[in-house]
Formats: C-alpha cells, sequence, structure tokens
C-alpha cells in the first residue's frame, strides 16, 4: 500500500546559501509525480518507475526521523555533528562502505533540515535503482499528454468520433504561446479546440512538451538563445525582445536602454527569484544575449514550434517542418 507523502521543502535552520521559504512547500520531486488529468503537463513523471519507488521508500525511512532529530537539535551545526557522529558508528554502521554511510547521512541531514531526501545510494534501497531511458520517459510523457488533451476535448463536448477522419497541425507562437489550430474541418469546432488549448497554460505546456520531444540538441542554437532569451525578459521584465534594436552597443530599446541593464534592474527588484539566484539568473540571460548579437539578430529564426495531431493523438512532424515551416507565422 503507498503511503502518504508528508515531505515538503522548508529550511528549518534558515541555513545560508539554501532558498528560504515562509512556508513549507511541497517537495520538488512529490510535485514531479503528481498525476495531471484535466489540463496539459508537459512534463509527466511515472508513479510505477524506480526511482519514485525508491523515493517514498526513503520518505518512509526518514521523514520520522527527521521531526526527531528538530525536537532534539537547535541548530543546523549541532545536527550535522549529531548525526555524522551517528553514521560514523563501527558497531552499527561498520558493514556499510564509505560511499553508503555518506548516502545515510545526506539522506538524515536533508530531510531534517530540509524537510525531504533522495541519494540514491542509500544501502537501505537493498540495491541499485535503475533510471527509466529517455525513450521510456518520453513514450509514458506523450501518452499522458494525449490523454490530457482527449480528457479537455470530451469534457467540453468535443466527440472523439470527430477526431476519427480529420488531421490538424497545432502551431505556437514562441513570444506569446498562442495556439493556432490549422485543419479542414469543422470551423466552429476548430475554434474551441483552439480557445480551449489556449486555456490554463496548455499551451505553453505543450511548447514545452514539443520541445521536449525534438531535443535542445536538435535545434540550431542561435535559434534557442533567442528564444530562452525572450523567455527570460518576459518573465521578469514583461517586456518583448522584438522591441529593442541591434546596435554596436548591445540590443537597446526605444529610449536608448540597453537590455542587460533593463533585465539587471528587474532581476534585482523582482520578488520571484530568492536574491542567492539572482546573479545567476543575470548571467544566464547575458549569455544567451553575448550570443545572439554575436550574429545578426534579425537573422535568428523565431521559434514556432508545429506538431500533428490525427486520430486523437499528438504526431510528431520532421524535423524540417517542426520548426522552420513556423517561422515568422503571423497570428
Amino acid at each position: 500500500m503507498e503511503i502518504e507523502v508528508r515531505s515538503h521543502y522548508y529550511n528549518y535552520y534558515n541555513v545560508k546559501g539554501r532558498y528560504t521559504t515562509s512556508d513549507p512547500v511541497k517537495a520538488g520531486w512529490a510535485e514531479r509525480y503528481e498525476s495531471v488529468e484535466d489540463r496539459i503537463e508537459g512534463n509527466n513523471s511515472n508513479k510505477d518507475s524506480e526511482l519514485y519507488k525508491a523515493y517514498v521508500k526513503l520518505e518512509d525511512i526518514y521523514y520520522d526521523l527527521g521531526v526527531v532529530n528538530r525536537s532534539k537539535y537547535s541548530s543546523y551545526e549541532e545536527l550535522q555533528n549529531a548525526i555524522a557522529q551517528k553514521y560514523s558508528s563501527a558497531e552499527y554502521y561498520g558493514k556499510y562502505t564509505v560511499a553508503e554511510r555518506n548516502a545515510m547521512y545526506q539522506n538524515e541531514l536533508s530531510m531534517s533540515a530540509f524537510g525531504y531526501c533522495g541519494n540514491m545510494n542509500d544501502p537501505r534501497l537493498n540495491g541499485a535503482v535503475h533510471a527509466e531511458t529517455d525513450s521510456e520517459k518520453k513514450s509514458y510523457n506523450r501518452q499522458c499528454v494525449n490523454n490530457q488533451i482527449n480528457n479537455i476535448f470530451t469534457n467540453n463536448g468535443i466527440s472523439q468520433t470527430f477526431f476519427g477522419n480529420n488531421s490538424f497541425t497545432f502551431i505556437i507562437n514562441p513570444y506569446t504561446y498562442q495556439l493556432t489550430v490549422e485543419g479542414n474541418a469543422d470551423k466552429s469546432i476548430m475554434s474551441l479546440m483552439e480557445t480551449l488549448l489556449n486555456e490554463n497554460g496548455n499551451s505553453k505546456e505543450l511548447f514545452f512538451h514539443i520541445l521536449n520531444s525534438i531535443g535542445s540538441t536538435n535545434i540550431d542554437k542561435n535559434v534557442l538563445a533567442k528564444y530562452r532569451a525572450a523567455s527570460l525578459l518576459r518573465e521578469y521584465t514583461d517586456l518583448d525582445i522584438r522591441n529593442f534594436t541591434q546596435t554596436k552597443d548591445g540590443l537597446i530599446d526605444g529610449n536608448g536602454n540597453n537590455i542587460l541593464d533593463v533585465f539587471k534592474k528587474s532581476i534585482k527588484e523582482s520578488s520571484k527569484v530568492p536574491s542567492e539566484f539572482k546573479g545567476a539568473a543575470y548571467d544566464i540571460f547575458e549569455e544567451y544575449i553575448k550570443q545572439m548579437t554575436a550574429t545578426d539578430v534579425n537573422s535568428i529564426d523565431d521559434m514556432y514550434l508545429s506538431i500533428g495531431f490525427e486520430n486523437g493523438q499528438l504526431k510528431d512532424m520532421s524535423n524540417s517542418n517542426i520548426i522552420n515551416t513556423g517561422f515568422n507565422v503571423t497570428f
């Protein structure tokens, strides 16, 4: 019987350099494995995988230990010392290798201080944890996304029989994630499909799903850099990268502001990024801008993504059609 997942991330001892939330939030691993039925989730994780079962087992082993430790030790240093001393005991842990002891130490420390753990070298798992292959992950994820799309349509009165003799192409704008449905079918139903796929973040998640299916290594590096720079700029400044003009001094807006200065100011004032990560966020953005401006920015294509939909199932398109046919599409 599956145990209740109780893990929640929280920096209990306010350890410097670790992300701190005002209230506990669901642990990242637990959030990844939540089932989604009525909207598109671009990246779904399989609860039948060995990795999920290992996370659950570690939860079962260490959760109550973490609760006890937090009641006993008032500081992170005190906690570290106590757990380190525990696993250095030859009497109780001498049969384990140094690596195995370290895994147990890391898991108990992490669960006690941060509310989750995930070192898969822990000997209490009784053997190696075999990760899913990329092919298995992609197959499971596609199955989930197909089910989610069909649930959305069925729940809103679009019968599955409608898709039996019709094929469609979904094209997604990389700047707004606005999705357009192309096909030769009842226009009113196609319009409803379009509306539904543009709700609840569905088109954005489908965009990420297509991108994951393609694999970023199969996309021109400048096209990818332009998309990622545009996404970061939009997220943290609400500005459109297309409103910046390339000059000898970089990308400049209509008021003469450099895009790097605009981003730096916004990221500094933003509450979306913890203070300890602001510098890294700026560095990543700067790297994308440098890559883009090393060439003629106007010559870099926009990363419109396309995917087919036939008989109620998504259908990957050839590489030449996934992206290139979507370039410069006007919505």
